[in-house]
């Protein structure tokens, strides 16, 4: 593939807490490198950086990262089709992206050049191998204004693909091959019941190898340590309507949220 996403980004407060809780669930290994102890967990593949809190900051899914065969593609295929789009290359201090971008609503996303650029690099965990990790990233949702256009812009410019399977999920479903790009719509409307979410990232997903053991194992850590439990799906009106809300836009099979809230969709398919 011409592209591949190869990482995932979270602020949190507690963000040391919610590295371990990712390590626990899903065996994410930590990598080497870390910068203004802000930790990065992978599972070989896909990393994920888990970014303190800051002043002017919102905690939750912040941003993705991909690797690409060659910027300078990117950048003349968004100037021919996609003038709202943007990318910038970043100062030298910047270790994890040498670049960073917007689609044509403003989701931002971190590049990195194959071969040319080691900070793609930071993102492998140590000791691992993602193509034989059980459990392993395998979604990044966004939910945006202009869907359509948007995942228009992910297939022409980094040249990701329909997934090619039946989904009553909304929206659209592109692949690198191995992590999936959910572009969901957004509109005010269809938050009726619940607080308005603002647009932007939405969800992450997993894959895991046997989901029923998988939520015993859920239950285990969360009883061991109750400060790695995930935050409750469900139990008040409002509440409820979140937790469904979620699970129709999820293309998984079981649907919970890390230690921080951030929701999480699960699969063994």
């Amino acid at each position: 593939m011409f592209a591949q996403i190869n990482h995932t980004a979270i602020i949190s407060h507690a963000y040391n807490n919610l590295a371990k809780f990712y390590e626990a669930m899903f065996g994410l290994k930590y990598s080497a490198f870390r910068l203004t102890d802000a930790p990065i967990v992978s599972d070989g593949y896909v990393g994920m950086q888990i970014i303190p809190r800051r002043d002017g900051y919102v905690g939750a899914l912040d941003h993705f990262g991909m690797v690409v065969d060659d910027v300078e593609t990117v950048l003349e295929r968004m100037q021919k089709k996609h003038k709202r789009a943007n990318i910038v290359k970043r100062p030298s201090t910047r270790p994890f992206a040498a670049y960073s971008g917007h689609d044509p609503d403003g989701n931002v996303f971190d590049l990195a050049q194959k071969k040319n650029d080691t900070r793609q690099d930071l993102y492998k965990g140590q000791g691992t191998d993602g193509a034989a990790q059980d459990r392993y990233i395998n979604k990044f949702a966004i939910r945006t204004p202009n869907a359509e256009q948007c995942a228009e812009f992910y297939a022409d410019v980094f040249e990701l693909q329909p997934v090619n399977r039946e989904t009553e999920a909304p929206g659209y479903h592109l692949t690198d091959g191995r992590v999936t790009l959910s572009i969901l719509p957004w509109s005010i409307p269809i938050f009726a019941g619940m607080s308005i979410k603002r647009p932007g990232p939405d969800h992450m997903g997993f894959h895991v190898e046997d989901l029923e053991g998988f939520k015993k194992h859920v239950a285990e850590v969360a009883g061991a340590n109750p400060y790695l439990a995930p935050v409750p799906l469900g139990g008040s009106p409002e509440s409820n309507v979140r937790r469904d809300f979620l699970a129709k836009s999820a293309t998984g099979k079981w649907q919970m949220t890390d230690s921080d809230g951030n929701w999480l969709d699960i699969t063994d398919e």
